[in-house]
């Protein structure tokens, strides 16, 4: 077997942080030196999968969308309800927010007010 090659990691800050997403295992050994455990490739799981990692710094709060979005002259209405949270755009982009996951969804035809959200809305996120 051949030794394992050097991995570049992909960084982003994060608040006072800098996170990278890893897919790796402990081998069991450990670095003489400074006693740092040893670390292997994952190969049988990854992110072949394609998705995204979206990390924030905080909660993302609707209500601050809603500033952000009015900023930028659209219309918002903020509203809650049992389990969910959320704002109507322009009357057609609707964002939601499921209170127990804090999951954010942006729903609506594809215009260009929807990608406009949703830009807004990825900005609050790291991804990786």
């Amino acid at each position: 077997e051949e030794p394992a090659q050097p991995v570049e990691l992909q960084e982003a800050k994060l608040g006072p942080c800098s996170v990278s997403y890893l897919d790796y295992i402990a081998t069991g050994q450990r670095v003489a030196l400074d006693g740092s455990i040893v670390l292997a490739p994952n190969k049988n799981a990854g992110r072949s999968d394609g998705n995204a990692l979206y990390l924030s710094d905080g909660e993302i709060l609707l209500t601050d969308l809603r500033s952000e979005l009015i900023a930028q002259g659209m219309k918002a209405e903020y509203s809650t309800h049992p389990g969910y949270s959320q704002l109507l755009v322009n009357e057609v982009i609707l964002v939601t927010k499921a209170s127990d996951s804090g999951r954010i969804n942006v729903e609506g035809p594809l215009c260009e007010d929807f990608y406009v959200v949703r830009g807004i809305v990825c900005n609050q996120y790291v991804v990786l």
